[in-house]
């Protein structure tokens, strides 16, 4: 009879162990759940916070039109969250000079905010914690990292952030994008050389240039003239490779024969026009607005893809063409361009180069790639 009592006893002690055992496997069930969601939500706005801080700080340059832009872009990022079912609201961007800041949402002056900044939050519902926990309901935060147990056993609305900053990065070593022409510097003063934004500058030059007949307006000057001259047959721009080929791919499609780095120099060798001004007409044609007459129309009707916008390494001419510097330029319509020896081609210089994008950068000058600070 003993025997069989503790028997009795001992199966209502399992039966109570295994109930309590389901109760903890069934809380701990729900932590990872709930747990998991929380990092599948982070990782989904991650995802929109950078993809949006770098469409936007491809906008920017140094204009309040940049910057509406730019905002615009963060406001049109079609990145979602809760397993991509819902649509991320009330994200915040600002703007910034270096990569750490300070952030400003509205800069009174443009100039200069090389840097957006874009935070957002979800409201995700926490699903099965809440339903064994005893406490009342309250809101947490999650910007990343551990997460506390009793954070999340008392929590039924978790709100999960996201937060990233992209910038307008200074480079001045380049083994591909750049356009495979080189004008001159007009002076020796940094940061421009002596560049205006609006003129026209030369890409390539007239093989007999005559002052106020046959060249560009921004070097029509008879010390330019002369230092154009002072090369040779060979000095006419052009500074990558001769070949029919190669004179293709770089002038359509962004190839490099030689890398380019300021400070250092570049060998003109001329190029075979006819094949550089067919090349440059099916780049003209490239851009989605291939007939704006100036970059302020083309920013203005807000069609382009940026084709036309190039980055060239200027040169400080003979005998070392030593880079001083790498600069955006305009192409302007293709009617603009003929095939007689003796007339120019020109380009309206704009001031900072950003790889990819459709318009200037926000600097003065120099070449730009836009990259992930944070």
């Amino acid at each position: 009879m003993l025997m069989v009592k503790i028997r009795k006893m001992n199966r209502g002690f399992v039966l109570v162990t295994t109930a309590l055992c389901i109760i903890g496997l069934l809380g701990a069930l729900g932590l990872a759940v709930d747990l998991g969601r929380v990092f599948i939500t982070k990782s989904e706005l991650q995802v929109y916070v950078d993809s949006a801080a770098l469409a936007a700080t491809m906008e920017l340059d140094g204009t309040s039109d940049g910057i509406a832009r730019a905002r615009a872009q963060a406001a049109a990022n079609t990145n979602t969250w809760n397993l991509a079912t819902t649509q991320v609201s009330g994200a915040q961007i600002s703007f910034g000079k270096t990569p750490t800041g300070p952030w400003d949402a509205n800069p009174i002056d443009p100039q200069g905010y090389l840097y957006a900044n874009v935070t957002a939050q979800a409201p995700l519902p926490l699903y099965f914690w809440p339903a064994v926990a005893t406490s009342s309901p309250q809101t947490s935060a999650f910007a990343g990292g551990p997460v506390p147990i009793a954070l999340i056993a008392f929590s039924n609305t978790m709100n999960v952030s996201g937060a990233s900053a992209a910038g307008q990065q200074l480079t001045t070593n380049f083994g591909e994008g750049l356009f495979p022409f080189s004008p001159f510097a007009q002076n020796n003063t940094a940061p421009t050389y002596g560049l205006t934004p609006g003129g026209m500058y030369t890409l390539r030059w007239a093989a007999n240039p005559k002052l106020n007949q046959n060249v560009c307006p921004g070097d029509n000057s008879q010390a330019m003239i002369d230092l154009a001259n002072a090369g040779g047959g060979s000095e006419r721009g052009y500074y990558q490779l001769t070949s029919a080929n190669a004179i293709r791919a770089d002038i359509e499609f962004d190839q490099q024969d030689f890398t380019v780095t300021v400070g250092q120099s570049i060998n003109m060798t001329g190029g075979a026009k006819q094949t550089e001004l067919d090349a440059l007409k099916v780049r003209i044609a490239q851009d989605t607005d291939s007939t704006s007459a100036t970059y302020e129309d083309y920013i203005a009707l807000g069609q382009g893809n940026g084709r036309r916008i190039v980055g060239v390494p200027l040169n400080n001419g003979y005998p070392t063409y030593t880079v001083v510097q790498i600069a955006a330029f305009f192409l302007p319509p293709a009617s603009s361009y003929n095939s007689g020896g003796n007339s120019p081609w020109c380009a309206e210089y704009l001031g900072a180069w950003v790889e990819g994008a459709k318009n200037k950068g926000a600097a003065d000058i120099g070449a730009y790639l836009v990259r992930l600070v944070k």
